[in-house]
């Protein structure tokens, strides 16, 4: 029996005597901190692993920002292209770039991704982010908001003593669930005009009827959330990998979290 991923021939390039996905290559090309074969072929497996589960192509940006150095850590995976439409990410002062991930300072740092839920959709999006740090600072993960009309949309992994929250395209205040740890991969998700779910590794922790509002053109910040290109309420919380896109299934955003976690694993800085 022939097993089949469903993928063409053309969805491969030979590099040396490896076969790597067109994908994972565009991005080994791009990003030139990585080096290791043993490295290539573990991040080859992950693209392999979302395309698998049909996850990869509801990713507009996703993030793996484990090297030393900000040139190394701005690529787009989905798209590894040093364009703002393309997504990649733009460093404000106030990070620490290193092997186990990027840290903004609390205080001033952020990163612009350059997409905004005007291109995602009101009733569908996602946002992810695998926090390395166990911190109650009165911080925003990521984020972006407008005022008039109000929304909101952000990832905060524990706000302060209230909790984790989600918001997506959404007006009000947040509706935190208890957290007493900010360590992990969180994934923030809306599928619907009123369905707006929180998973912490792999699993739901809230699921809520929050009505969706309005877009936004402002941008999604990744350390603080951004209103209207005044970055603030930031975070001092590492980040090991984030993404970006359109609305995930519960079986999805499972799937999403086991092949995160076992890349994190893979390179000694998973958390849960």
């Amino acid at each position: 029996m022939k097993l089949s991923l469903g993928l063409t021939t053309r969805d491969y390039q030979v590099f040396g005597s490896v076969t790597y996905d067109a994908d994972a290559l565009a991005y080994f090309t791009a990003n030139t901190a990585i080096t290791s074969d043993a490295v290539k072929n573990a991040i080859n497996t992950f693209y392999l692993g979302l395309k698998t589960d049909g996850v990869y192509s509801k990713i507009n940006a996703m993030y793996l920002p484990i090297w030393s150095s900000a040139t190394a850590n701005k690529w787009n995976l989905i798209n590894p292209t040093d364009t703002n439409g393309a997504y990649r990410l733009t460093f404000s002062t106030g990070w620490t770039h290193a092997s186990t991930g990027i840290t903004p300072n609390g205080t001033s740092a952020y990163a612009d991704s350059f997409l905004s839920t005007s291109v995602l959709g009101l009733n569908t999006g996602h946002l992810s982010y695998y926090s390395g740090t166990n911190s109650t600072i009165t911080g925003i993960e990521m984020g972006a908001l407008k005022n008039t009309p109000n929304s909101y949309t952000e990832l905060s992994c524990r706000y302060s003593t209230s909790g984790a929250a989600v918001r997506y395209n959404n007006a009000g205040v947040p509706t935190y669930i208890a957290n007493a740890d900010s360590r992990g991969f969180y994934v923030g998700l809306r599928t619907a005009s009123n369905v707006l779910k929180l998973f912490k590794n792999g699993s739901s922790i809230q699921s809520l009827t929050t009505a969706s509002n309005a877009t936004t053109t402002n941008t999604i910040y990744l350390g603080a959330i951004n209103n209207s290109s005044v970055a603030g309420i930031f975070s001092n919380r590492e980040c090991r990998f984030s993404s970006i896109g359109a609305g995930l299934t519960d079986t999805e955003t499972t799937n999403l979290s086991s092949r995160v976690n076992a890349l994190m694993t893979y390179f000694g800085i998973n958390n849960y």
